[in-house]
Protein backbone atom coordinates (compact mmCIF):
# COMPACT_ATOMS: atom_id res chain seq x y z
CA UNK A 1 0.00 0.00 0.00
CA UNK A 2 1.41 3.42 -1.02
CA UNK A 3 1.86 6.09 1.66
CA UNK A 4 -0.95 8.54 2.15
CA UNK A 5 1.06 11.52 0.90
CA UNK A 6 1.53 9.80 -2.48
CA UNK A 7 -2.25 9.58 -2.83
CA UNK A 8 -2.96 13.16 -1.68
CA UNK A 9 -4.36 15.64 -4.20
CA UNK A 10 -3.80 19.19 -2.96
CA UNK A 11 -6.90 21.36 -3.01
CA UNK A 12 -6.73 24.30 -5.53
CA UNK A 13 -8.72 26.59 -3.25
CA UNK A 14 -6.27 26.00 -0.44
CA UNK A 15 -3.29 26.97 -2.62
CA UNK A 16 -5.07 30.08 -3.95
CA UNK A 17 -5.94 31.19 -0.46
CA UNK A 18 -2.34 30.69 0.70
CA UNK A 19 -0.96 32.60 -2.33
CA UNK A 20 -3.38 35.47 -1.76
CA UNK A 21 -2.48 35.67 1.89
CA UNK A 22 1.24 35.71 1.00
CA UNK A 23 0.67 38.56 -1.53
CA UNK A 24 -1.21 40.61 1.06
CA UNK A 25 1.61 40.03 3.52
CA UNK A 26 4.22 41.22 0.99
CA UNK A 27 2.12 44.32 0.10
CA UNK A 28 1.78 45.23 3.74
CA UNK A 29 5.52 44.77 4.14
CA UNK A 30 6.25 47.21 1.26
CA UNK A 31 3.79 49.77 2.63
CA UNK A 32 5.37 49.52 6.06
CA UNK A 33 8.83 50.00 4.46
CA UNK A 34 7.70 53.22 2.68
CA UNK A 35 6.11 54.59 5.84
CA UNK A 36 9.17 53.67 7.86
CA UNK A 37 11.51 55.38 5.36
CA UNK A 38 9.45 58.60 5.36
CA UNK A 39 9.40 58.63 9.14
CA UNK A 40 13.13 58.00 9.16
CA UNK A 41 13.79 61.08 6.98
CA UNK A 42 11.52 63.26 9.10
CA UNK A 43 13.33 62.11 12.21
CA UNK A 44 16.68 62.96 10.64
CA UNK A 45 15.37 66.44 9.73
CA UNK A 46 14.14 67.06 13.26
CA UNK A 47 17.40 65.89 14.74
CA UNK A 48 19.32 68.22 12.35
CA UNK A 49 17.08 71.19 13.33
CA UNK A 50 17.71 70.48 17.00
CA UNK A 51 21.45 70.25 16.37
CA UNK A 52 21.35 73.63 14.47
CA UNK A 53 19.61 75.29 17.42
CA UNK A 54 22.24 73.92 19.79
CA UNK A 55 25.06 75.25 17.57
CA UNK A 56 23.30 78.64 17.30
CA UNK A 57 23.18 78.94 21.08
CA UNK A 58 26.85 77.97 21.29
CA UNK A 59 28.17 80.48 18.70
CA UNK A 60 25.96 83.40 19.84
CA UNK A 61 28.74 84.83 22.11
CA UNK A 62 31.29 84.56 19.28
CA UNK A 63 28.99 86.50 16.91
CA UNK A 64 28.20 89.04 19.62
CA UNK A 65 31.91 89.81 20.04
CA UNK A 66 32.88 89.23 16.38
CA UNK A 67 35.16 86.39 17.39
CA UNK A 68 35.36 84.41 14.19
CA UNK A 69 38.06 82.09 15.54
CA UNK A 70 35.85 81.05 18.45
CA UNK A 71 32.99 80.32 16.04
CA UNK A 72 35.34 78.15 13.96
CA UNK A 73 36.33 76.22 17.08
CA UNK A 74 32.68 75.38 17.71
CA UNK A 75 32.27 74.13 14.13
CA UNK A 76 35.47 72.10 14.32
CA UNK A 77 34.04 70.40 17.37
CA UNK A 78 31.05 69.31 15.25
CA UNK A 79 33.35 67.23 13.06
CA UNK A 80 33.28 64.60 15.80
CA UNK A 81 29.65 63.91 14.83
CA UNK A 82 29.78 61.73 11.64
CA UNK A 83 26.16 62.62 10.83
CA UNK A 84 27.16 66.25 10.01
CA UNK A 85 28.37 66.53 6.39
CA UNK A 86 28.96 70.33 6.42
CA UNK A 87 28.40 73.36 8.71
CA UNK A 88 28.75 77.14 8.50
CA UNK A 89 28.22 80.27 10.63
CA UNK A 90 27.07 83.52 9.00
CA UNK A 91 27.06 87.03 10.43
CA UNK A 92 24.04 89.33 10.46
CA UNK A 93 24.73 90.38 6.85
CA UNK A 94 24.64 86.75 5.68
CA UNK A 95 28.39 86.51 5.06
CA UNK A 96 30.13 83.25 6.01
CA UNK A 97 32.60 83.71 8.86
CA UNK A 98 33.31 80.04 9.78
CA UNK A 99 32.73 76.68 8.04
CA UNK A 100 33.83 73.07 7.51
CA UNK A 101 32.83 70.26 5.10
CA UNK A 102 33.69 66.63 4.69
CA UNK A 103 36.13 65.63 1.98
CA UNK A 104 34.43 65.12 -1.34
CA UNK A 105 31.59 67.51 -0.43
CA UNK A 106 30.93 71.00 -1.69
CA UNK A 107 31.63 73.73 0.89
CA UNK A 108 28.66 75.68 2.26
CA UNK A 109 27.69 78.77 0.24
CA UNK A 110 29.61 81.99 0.93
CA UNK A 111 26.40 83.87 1.66
CA UNK A 112 23.21 82.53 3.09
CA UNK A 113 20.00 83.55 4.75
CA UNK A 114 17.88 81.20 6.94
CA UNK A 115 15.22 79.13 5.13
CA UNK A 116 13.06 76.06 5.96
CA UNK A 117 14.73 72.63 5.89
CA UNK A 118 15.04 71.10 2.42
CA UNK A 119 16.41 67.96 0.80
CA UNK A 120 18.28 67.87 -2.47
CA UNK A 121 19.32 64.44 -3.56
CA UNK A 122 20.88 62.75 -0.56
CA UNK A 123 21.67 66.10 1.19
CA UNK A 124 19.36 67.58 3.86
CA UNK A 125 19.94 71.24 4.78
CA UNK A 126 18.68 72.91 7.96
CA UNK A 127 19.35 76.47 9.17
CA UNK A 128 18.39 78.68 12.07
CA UNK A 129 18.80 82.33 13.13
CA UNK A 130 21.22 83.23 15.93
CA UNK A 131 19.62 85.82 18.22
CA UNK A 132 20.46 87.60 21.44
CA UNK A 133 17.66 89.24 23.42
CA UNK A 134 15.54 89.24 20.26
CA UNK A 135 18.23 90.94 18.18
CA UNK A 136 19.53 88.87 15.19
CA UNK A 137 23.27 88.15 15.30
CA UNK A 138 23.61 85.85 12.30
CA UNK A 139 22.70 82.32 11.16
CA UNK A 140 23.87 78.69 11.39
CA UNK A 141 23.65 76.15 8.53
CA UNK A 142 23.99 72.36 8.97
CA UNK A 143 23.90 69.69 6.29
CA UNK A 144 23.58 65.87 6.70
CA UNK A 145 23.59 63.07 4.16
CA UNK A 146 20.88 60.39 4.05
CA UNK A 147 21.61 56.69 3.47
CA UNK A 148 22.36 55.39 0.01
CA UNK A 149 20.03 52.92 -1.69
CA UNK A 150 22.50 50.15 -0.95
CA UNK A 151 22.54 51.06 2.75
CA UNK A 152 18.75 51.13 2.81
CA UNK A 153 18.61 47.74 1.13
CA UNK A 154 21.06 46.38 3.69
CA UNK A 155 18.96 47.85 6.50
CA UNK A 156 15.76 46.26 5.17
CA UNK A 157 17.36 43.01 4.01
CA UNK A 158 16.83 41.07 7.24
CA UNK A 159 13.23 42.24 7.53
CA UNK A 160 12.64 41.36 3.88
CA UNK A 161 14.05 37.88 4.37
CA UNK A 162 11.76 37.31 7.37
CA UNK A 163 8.75 38.53 5.38
CA UNK A 164 9.59 36.30 2.41
CA UNK A 165 10.07 33.31 4.70
CA UNK A 166 6.75 34.07 6.35
CA UNK A 167 5.08 34.17 2.93
CA UNK A 168 6.72 30.84 2.06
CA UNK A 169 5.53 29.35 5.37
CA UNK A 170 2.00 30.48 4.58
CA UNK A 171 2.17 28.88 1.14
CA UNK A 172 3.58 25.66 2.63
CA UNK A 173 0.87 25.66 5.30
CA UNK A 174 -1.72 26.08 2.60
CA UNK A 175 -0.27 23.13 0.73
CA UNK A 176 -0.13 21.12 3.97
CA UNK A 177 -3.73 22.02 4.78
CA UNK A 178 -4.86 20.72 1.42
CA UNK A 179 -2.84 17.55 1.90
CA UNK A 180 -4.25 17.17 5.40
CA UNK A 181 -7.82 17.43 4.18
CA UNK A 182 -7.09 14.78 1.59
CA UNK A 183 -5.40 12.58 4.21
CA UNK A 184 -8.34 13.05 6.58
CA UNK A 185 -10.71 11.94 3.85
CA UNK A 186 -8.52 8.87 3.25
CA UNK A 187 -8.39 8.13 6.98
CA UNK A 188 -12.16 8.48 7.25
CA UNK A 189 -12.53 5.99 4.39
CA UNK A 190 -10.13 3.57 6.06
CA UNK A 191 -11.86 4.05 9.43
CA UNK A 192 -15.14 3.12 7.77
CA UNK A 193 -13.49 0.01 6.29
CA UNK A 194 -12.03 -0.83 9.72
CA UNK A 195 -15.43 -0.40 11.35
CA UNK A 196 -16.98 -2.80 8.85
CA UNK A 197 -14.10 -5.24 9.42
CA UNK A 198 -14.56 -5.02 13.22
CA UNK A 199 -18.26 -5.66 12.83
CA UNK A 200 -17.50 -8.73 10.72
CA UNK A 201 -14.93 -9.95 13.28
CA UNK A 202 -17.43 -9.39 16.11
CA UNK A 203 -19.95 -11.54 14.29
CA UNK A 204 -17.32 -14.23 13.71
CA UNK A 205 -16.25 -14.09 17.39
CA UNK A 206 -19.87 -14.38 18.50
CA UNK A 207 -20.36 -17.38 16.22
CA UNK A 208 -17.15 -18.94 17.53
CA UNK A 209 -18.25 -18.37 21.13
CA UNK A 210 -21.53 -20.08 20.33
CA UNK A 211 -19.63 -23.00 18.85
CA UNK A 212 -17.30 -23.17 21.87
CA UNK A 213 -20.27 -22.97 24.22
CA UNK A 214 -21.94 -25.81 22.35
CA UNK A 215 -18.70 -27.82 22.52
CA UNK A 216 -18.32 -27.10 26.26
CA UNK A 217 -21.93 -28.15 26.79
CA UNK A 218 -21.30 -31.35 24.85
CA UNK A 219 -18.16 -32.04 26.92
CA UNK A 220 -20.10 -31.34 30.11
CA UNK A 221 -22.83 -33.73 29.06
CA UNK A 222 -20.18 -36.31 28.21
CA UNK A 223 -18.63 -35.83 31.67
CA UNK A 224 -22.03 -36.11 33.32
CA UNK A 225 -22.68 -39.29 31.32
CA UNK A 226 -19.38 -40.77 32.50
CA UNK A 227 -20.13 -39.67 36.06
CA UNK A 228 -23.63 -41.12 36.11
CA UNK A 229 -22.43 -44.35 34.52
CA UNK A 230 -19.54 -44.89 36.91
CA UNK A 231 -21.17 -43.59 40.10
CA UNK A 232 -24.49 -45.33 39.34
CA UNK A 233 -22.65 -48.59 38.79
CA UNK A 234 -20.74 -48.28 42.08
CA UNK A 235 -23.74 -47.19 44.13
CA UNK A 236 -26.02 -49.80 42.58
CA UNK A 237 -23.52 -52.44 43.68
CA UNK A 238 -23.46 -50.95 47.18
CA UNK A 239 -27.25 -50.75 47.33
CA UNK A 240 -27.40 -54.35 46.11
CA UNK A 241 -25.17 -55.45 48.96
CA UNK A 242 -27.20 -53.56 51.56
CA UNK A 243 -30.59 -54.54 50.13
CA UNK A 244 -29.61 -58.20 49.86
CA UNK A 245 -28.07 -58.10 53.32
CA UNK A 246 -31.25 -56.74 54.89
CA UNK A 247 -33.34 -59.48 53.29
CA UNK A 248 -30.86 -62.16 54.31
CA UNK A 249 -30.87 -60.91 57.89
CA UNK A 250 -34.60 -61.63 57.99
CA UNK A 251 -34.04 -65.26 56.99
CA UNK A 252 -30.84 -66.17 58.81
CA UNK A 253 -30.79 -67.33 62.43
CA UNK A 254 -27.13 -68.31 62.52
CA UNK A 255 -25.30 -65.55 64.40
CA UNK A 256 -22.06 -66.08 62.46
CA UNK A 257 -23.82 -65.73 59.13
CA UNK A 258 -25.72 -62.70 60.39
CA UNK A 259 -22.42 -61.14 61.54
CA UNK A 260 -20.82 -61.81 58.14
CA UNK A 261 -23.79 -60.17 56.40
CA UNK A 262 -23.56 -57.12 58.66
CA UNK A 263 -19.82 -56.87 57.99
CA UNK A 264 -20.41 -56.92 54.21
CA UNK A 265 -23.06 -54.24 54.56
CA UNK A 266 -20.70 -52.07 56.62
CA UNK A 267 -17.97 -52.44 53.97
CA UNK A 268 -20.47 -51.35 51.30
CA UNK A 269 -21.27 -48.24 53.32
CA UNK A 270 -17.55 -47.47 53.66
CA UNK A 271 -17.07 -47.85 49.90
CA UNK A 272 -19.92 -45.42 49.31
CA UNK A 273 -18.37 -42.98 51.74
CA UNK A 274 -15.06 -43.24 49.85
CA UNK A 275 -16.76 -42.36 46.55
CA UNK A 276 -18.25 -39.30 48.25
CA UNK A 277 -14.83 -38.34 49.59
CA UNK A 278 -13.40 -38.59 46.07
CA UNK A 279 -16.05 -36.20 44.77
CA UNK A 280 -15.44 -33.71 47.57
CA UNK A 281 -11.66 -33.98 47.27
CA UNK A 282 -11.77 -33.18 43.57
CA UNK A 283 -14.04 -30.17 44.13
CA UNK A 284 -11.72 -29.16 47.02
CA UNK A 285 -14.78 -28.81 49.26
CA UNK A 286 -13.69 -31.59 51.58
CA UNK A 287 -12.60 -30.07 54.88
CA UNK A 288 -9.21 -31.55 55.64
CA UNK A 289 -7.82 -32.30 59.08
CA UNK A 290 -4.09 -31.86 58.53
CA UNK A 291 -1.65 -33.57 60.88
CA UNK A 292 2.13 -33.82 60.85
CA UNK A 293 2.76 -37.14 59.14
CA UNK A 294 5.99 -39.04 58.45
CA UNK A 295 5.65 -39.99 54.79
CA UNK A 296 7.81 -43.15 54.73
CA UNK A 297 6.32 -44.43 57.96
CA UNK A 298 2.78 -43.81 56.71
CA UNK A 299 3.48 -45.60 53.44
CA UNK A 300 5.04 -48.55 55.27
CA UNK A 301 1.90 -48.89 57.39
CA UNK A 302 -0.18 -48.65 54.20
CA UNK A 303 1.73 -51.44 52.47
CA UNK A 304 -0.55 -54.35 53.53
CA UNK A 305 -3.60 -52.51 52.13
CA UNK A 306 -1.74 -51.75 48.87
CA UNK A 307 -0.72 -55.40 48.50
CA UNK A 308 -4.33 -56.54 48.97
CA UNK A 309 -5.43 -54.02 46.31
CA UNK A 310 -2.95 -55.35 43.72
CA UNK A 311 -2.92 -58.64 41.86
CA UNK A 312 -0.38 -61.40 42.37
CA UNK A 313 1.26 -60.67 39.00
CA UNK A 314 2.20 -57.13 40.14
CA UNK A 315 5.38 -56.63 42.16
CA UNK A 316 5.22 -53.83 44.76
CA UNK A 317 8.48 -52.14 45.67
CA UNK A 318 9.23 -49.21 47.96
CA UNK A 319 12.08 -46.86 47.03
CA UNK A 320 12.90 -44.42 49.85
CA UNK A 321 15.96 -42.30 48.94
CA UNK A 322 16.10 -40.20 52.10
CA UNK A 323 15.35 -40.30 55.78
CA UNK A 324 11.75 -39.98 56.87
CA UNK A 325 10.29 -36.62 55.77
CA UNK A 326 7.44 -34.93 57.61
CA UNK A 327 4.50 -33.26 55.84
CA UNK A 328 1.33 -31.67 57.20
CA UNK A 329 -1.57 -33.38 55.45
CA UNK A 330 -4.84 -35.12 56.16
CA UNK A 331 -3.65 -38.72 56.76
CA UNK A 332 -6.87 -40.31 55.52
CA UNK A 333 -6.88 -38.30 52.31
CA UNK A 334 -3.16 -39.07 51.83
CA UNK A 335 -3.88 -42.80 52.13
CA UNK A 336 -6.80 -42.49 49.71
CA UNK A 337 -4.65 -40.62 47.16
CA UNK A 338 -1.91 -43.26 47.27
CA UNK A 339 -4.50 -46.05 47.04
CA UNK A 340 -6.17 -44.38 44.04
CA UNK A 341 -2.81 -44.10 42.27
CA UNK A 342 -2.02 -47.73 43.02
CA UNK A 343 -5.40 -48.93 41.70
CA UNK A 344 -4.95 -46.87 38.51
CA UNK A 345 -1.48 -48.37 38.06
CA UNK A 346 -2.91 -51.86 38.60
CA UNK A 347 -5.57 -51.33 35.92
CA UNK A 348 -2.87 -50.05 33.50
CA UNK A 349 -0.96 -53.36 33.87
CA UNK A 350 -3.50 -56.06 32.86
CA UNK A 351 -0.67 -58.53 32.20
CA UNK A 352 1.25 -57.71 35.36
CA UNK A 353 4.31 -55.59 35.96
CA UNK A 354 6.15 -53.54 38.56
CA UNK A 355 4.75 -50.81 40.80
CA UNK A 356 7.23 -48.58 42.64
CA UNK A 357 6.40 -46.19 45.47
CA UNK A 358 9.21 -43.63 45.63
CA UNK A 359 9.85 -40.82 48.12
CA UNK A 360 12.47 -38.09 47.54
CA UNK A 361 13.34 -34.77 49.12
CA UNK A 362 13.63 -31.81 46.75
CA UNK A 363 13.93 -28.04 47.16
CA UNK A 364 11.97 -25.58 45.00
CA UNK A 365 12.38 -21.80 45.43
CA UNK A 366 13.78 -22.32 48.91
CA UNK A 367 10.89 -24.60 49.96
CA UNK A 368 11.66 -28.19 50.93
CA UNK A 369 9.20 -30.61 49.35
CA UNK A 370 8.41 -34.30 49.66
CA UNK A 371 8.03 -35.89 46.21
CA UNK A 372 5.80 -38.97 46.54
CA UNK A 373 5.76 -40.84 43.22
CA UNK A 374 3.87 -43.91 41.98
CA UNK A 375 5.56 -45.52 38.95
CA UNK A 376 4.18 -48.37 36.87
CA UNK A 377 5.31 -50.34 33.82
CA UNK A 378 1.85 -50.30 32.25
CA UNK A 379 0.47 -49.24 28.91
CA UNK A 380 1.05 -45.51 29.45
CA UNK A 381 -1.03 -42.64 28.06
CA UNK A 382 -1.29 -40.91 24.71
CA UNK A 383 -0.77 -37.10 24.65
CA UNK A 384 -4.54 -36.60 24.30
CA UNK A 385 -5.34 -38.78 27.32
CA UNK A 386 -2.47 -37.25 29.33
CA UNK A 387 -3.84 -33.75 28.71
CA UNK A 388 -7.21 -34.72 30.26
CA UNK A 389 -6.03 -37.16 32.92
CA UNK A 390 -6.92 -34.84 35.84
CA UNK A 391 -10.24 -33.72 34.34
CA UNK A 392 -13.30 -34.52 36.46
CA UNK A 393 -15.04 -37.79 35.56
CA UNK A 394 -12.65 -38.43 32.65
CA UNK A 395 -11.86 -42.13 32.33
CA UNK A 396 -10.58 -44.45 29.61
CA UNK A 397 -12.27 -47.38 31.29
CA UNK A 398 -15.52 -48.83 30.08
CA UNK A 399 -18.73 -47.33 31.39
CA UNK A 400 -19.47 -48.79 34.79
CA UNK A 401 -15.84 -49.72 35.43
CA UNK A 402 -14.87 -46.46 37.14
CA UNK A 403 -16.06 -42.98 38.10
CA UNK A 404 -13.10 -41.06 36.67
CA UNK A 405 -12.46 -39.50 40.09
CA UNK A 406 -9.25 -41.27 41.12
CA UNK A 407 -6.72 -38.85 39.64
CA UNK A 408 -9.10 -35.95 40.31
CA UNK A 409 -9.03 -36.78 44.02
CA UNK A 410 -5.22 -36.91 43.95
CA UNK A 411 -5.07 -33.57 42.16
CA UNK A 412 -7.52 -31.90 44.55
CA UNK A 413 -5.80 -33.33 47.65
CA UNK A 414 -2.37 -32.09 46.52
CA UNK A 415 -3.69 -28.57 45.85
CA UNK A 416 -5.55 -28.41 49.16
CA UNK A 417 -2.39 -29.49 50.95
CA UNK A 418 -0.40 -26.59 49.48
CA UNK A 419 1.38 -28.62 46.81
CA UNK A 420 0.75 -29.82 43.30
CA UNK A 421 0.53 -32.94 41.18
CA UNK A 422 2.68 -33.85 38.14
CA UNK A 423 2.14 -36.52 35.50
CA UNK A 424 4.65 -38.17 33.15
CA UNK A 425 3.53 -40.87 30.74
CA UNK A 426 4.21 -42.30 27.27
CA UNK A 427 2.41 -45.00 25.37
CA UNK A 428 4.06 -48.35 26.04
CA UNK A 429 6.49 -46.92 28.61
CA UNK A 430 4.42 -46.65 31.77
CA UNK A 431 3.27 -43.76 33.92
CA UNK A 432 4.69 -41.73 36.79
CA UNK A 433 2.42 -39.62 38.99
CA UNK A 434 4.09 -37.40 41.61
CA UNK A 435 2.53 -35.56 44.53
CA UNK A 436 4.75 -32.64 45.62
CA UNK A 437 3.88 -31.79 49.23
CA UNK A 438 5.53 -29.05 51.35
CA UNK A 439 7.61 -30.54 54.16
CA UNK A 440 7.51 -29.27 57.73
CA UNK A 441 9.91 -29.14 60.66
CA UNK A 442 7.13 -29.82 63.15
CA UNK A 443 7.36 -33.06 65.06
CA UNK A 444 4.51 -35.57 64.62
CA UNK A 445 2.20 -36.07 67.58
CA UNK A 446 2.27 -39.68 68.59
CA UNK A 447 -1.18 -40.88 69.65
CA UNK A 448 -1.44 -42.09 73.19
CA UNK A 449 -3.73 -44.75 74.46
CA UNK A 450 -7.22 -44.16 73.11
CA UNK A 451 -9.54 -42.62 75.64
CA UNK A 452 -12.35 -44.90 76.66
CA UNK A 453 -15.66 -43.62 75.47
CA UNK A 454 -18.72 -44.62 77.38
CA UNK A 455 -21.15 -46.50 75.21
CA UNK A 456 -24.14 -45.00 76.91
CA UNK A 457 -25.34 -41.47 77.51
CA UNK A 458 -27.91 -39.65 79.56
CA UNK A 459 -30.09 -36.63 79.08
CA UNK A 460 -32.40 -35.23 76.43
CA UNK A 461 -31.23 -34.51 72.90
CA UNK A 462 -32.97 -32.04 70.60
CA UNK A 463 -32.39 -33.65 67.17
CA UNK A 464 -32.94 -31.29 64.20
CA UNK A 465 -33.19 -33.32 60.97
CA UNK A 466 -35.48 -32.74 57.97
CA UNK A 467 -35.05 -36.24 56.44
CA UNK A 468 -37.53 -38.62 58.09
CA UNK A 469 -35.57 -41.79 57.19
CA UNK A 470 -32.34 -40.39 58.64
CA UNK A 471 -34.10 -39.07 61.76
CA UNK A 472 -35.73 -42.46 62.37
CA UNK A 473 -32.45 -44.39 62.20
CA UNK A 474 -30.44 -41.80 64.15
CA UNK A 475 -33.22 -41.60 66.73
CA UNK A 476 -32.94 -45.38 67.24
CA UNK A 477 -29.17 -45.12 67.71
CA UNK A 478 -29.58 -42.29 70.23
CA UNK A 479 -32.21 -44.26 72.12
CA UNK A 480 -29.88 -47.28 72.20
CA UNK A 481 -27.19 -45.02 73.63
CA UNK A 482 -29.51 -44.05 76.49
CA UNK A 483 -30.63 -40.59 75.36
CA UNK A 484 -34.15 -39.19 75.29
CA UNK A 485 -34.82 -37.83 71.79
CA UNK A 486 -36.94 -34.80 70.87
CA UNK A 487 -37.16 -34.52 67.07
CA UNK A 488 -37.97 -31.39 65.02
CA UNK A 489 -37.65 -30.90 61.25
CA UNK A 490 -36.15 -27.40 61.03
CA UNK A 491 -34.30 -24.65 62.91
CA UNK A 492 -37.42 -22.53 63.54
CA UNK A 493 -39.18 -25.40 65.33
CA UNK A 494 -36.02 -26.09 67.33
CA UNK A 495 -35.94 -22.50 68.63
CA UNK A 496 -39.60 -22.74 69.55
CA UNK A 497 -38.91 -25.93 71.54
CA UNK A 498 -36.10 -24.21 73.40
CA UNK A 499 -38.23 -21.09 74.02
CA UNK A 500 -41.34 -22.77 75.43
CA UNK A 501 -39.34 -24.80 77.95
CA UNK A 502 -41.84 -27.66 77.81
CA UNK A 503 -39.08 -30.18 77.15
CA UNK A 504 -35.77 -30.13 78.97
CA UNK A 505 -32.87 -30.18 76.47
CA UNK A 506 -29.31 -31.16 77.39
CA UNK A 507 -27.76 -31.33 73.91
CA UNK A 508 -28.63 -29.90 70.47
CA UNK A 509 -27.78 -32.27 67.59
CA UNK A 510 -28.54 -30.61 64.24
CA UNK A 511 -28.00 -31.19 60.55
CA UNK A 512 -26.37 -28.22 58.78
CA UNK A 513 -28.22 -28.13 55.45
CA UNK A 514 -31.94 -27.66 56.09
CA UNK A 515 -34.92 -25.97 54.42
CA UNK A 516 -36.55 -22.82 55.76
CA UNK A 517 -33.75 -20.30 55.16
CA UNK A 518 -31.93 -21.03 58.44
CA UNK A 519 -29.02 -23.47 58.45
CA UNK A 520 -27.77 -25.57 61.31
CA UNK A 521 -24.86 -23.14 61.75
CA UNK A 522 -27.33 -20.23 62.06
CA UNK A 523 -29.26 -22.28 64.62
CA UNK A 524 -26.09 -23.09 66.58
CA UNK A 525 -25.14 -19.41 66.76
CA UNK A 526 -28.60 -18.40 67.94
CA UNK A 527 -28.66 -21.20 70.56
CA UNK A 528 -25.20 -20.17 71.77
CA UNK A 529 -26.42 -16.59 72.10
CA UNK A 530 -29.48 -17.66 74.14
CA UNK A 531 -27.89 -20.50 76.14
CA UNK A 532 -24.10 -20.32 76.05
CA UNK A 533 -23.71 -23.43 78.23
CA UNK A 534 -25.83 -25.75 76.06
CA UNK A 535 -23.64 -28.31 74.15
CA UNK A 536 -24.09 -28.29 70.35
CA UNK A 537 -23.07 -30.96 67.82
CA UNK A 538 -23.56 -30.42 64.06
CA UNK A 539 -23.60 -33.04 61.31
CA UNK A 540 -23.51 -32.97 57.50
CA UNK A 541 -22.78 -35.12 54.49
CA UNK A 542 -22.05 -32.06 52.31
CA UNK A 543 -18.62 -30.48 52.05
CA UNK A 544 -19.42 -27.36 50.03
CA UNK A 545 -21.03 -25.04 52.57
CA UNK A 546 -19.03 -21.79 52.75
CA UNK A 547 -19.60 -21.38 56.48
CA UNK A 548 -18.09 -24.79 57.29
CA UNK A 549 -14.64 -23.18 57.37
CA UNK A 550 -15.63 -20.17 59.50
CA UNK A 551 -17.47 -21.52 62.56
CA UNK A 552 -16.19 -23.08 65.78
CA UNK A 553 -18.81 -25.79 66.33
CA UNK A 554 -17.86 -29.52 66.21
CA UNK A 555 -19.10 -31.37 63.12
CA UNK A 556 -19.77 -35.12 62.77
CA UNK A 557 -19.44 -36.16 59.13
CA UNK A 558 -22.02 -38.44 57.53
CA UNK A 559 -22.11 -41.37 57.25
CA UNK A 560 -21.29 -42.31 60.84
CA UNK A 561 -21.93 -45.38 62.97
CA UNK A 562 -23.20 -45.81 66.49
CA UNK A 563 -19.75 -45.74 68.07
CA UNK A 564 -18.71 -42.55 66.21
CA UNK A 565 -21.96 -40.84 67.24
CA UNK A 566 -21.47 -41.85 70.89
CA UNK A 567 -17.86 -40.60 70.90
CA UNK A 568 -18.81 -37.25 69.33
CA UNK A 569 -21.62 -36.66 71.87
CA UNK A 570 -19.30 -37.58 74.71
CA UNK A 571 -16.71 -35.03 73.50
CA UNK A 572 -19.15 -32.12 73.29
CA UNK A 573 -20.62 -32.84 76.72
CA UNK A 574 -17.16 -33.15 78.26
CA UNK A 575 -16.21 -29.55 77.39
Amino acid sequence: MRPLFQKARISGSGVAFAAGLAAVLLGLALLMAVINESEYQRQQTRELETQAQIVAASVAPALMFYNNANAQEYLDALQANPAIAAAAVYDVSGRRIAAFHRPGRDPPPATFSPEPPRQRGRLITSSTTVERDGAPLGAVLLQTEVESALQRAARYAAIGIVIVLAALVIVVLGLAQGALRTANAELARRADELSRTNARLSREIAERQKAESALAHAQKMEAIGQLTGGVAHDFNNLLMVISSGLRLLETRDDEKKRAAIVTAMQQAVERGANVTKQLLAFSRRQKLSPEVTLVQERLANLRPLLERSLREDITLRFDFHDADVAVKVDPGQFDLAVLNLAVNARDAMPKGGDLVVRVEKIVEAGQAMAAVSILDTGSGMSPEVRARAFDPFFSTKETGKGTGLGLSQVYGFALQSGGRCELESELGRGTKVTMLLPSTHEAPVRPGAPAKVESGGAGAILMVEDDDSVSAMVGEMLTDLGYQVVHVANAQDALKKLADGASAVDIVFSDIIMPGGMSGIDLAREVKRRRPDLPILLTTGYGGHEELETHDFPVLRKPYNREELSAALARVTAH
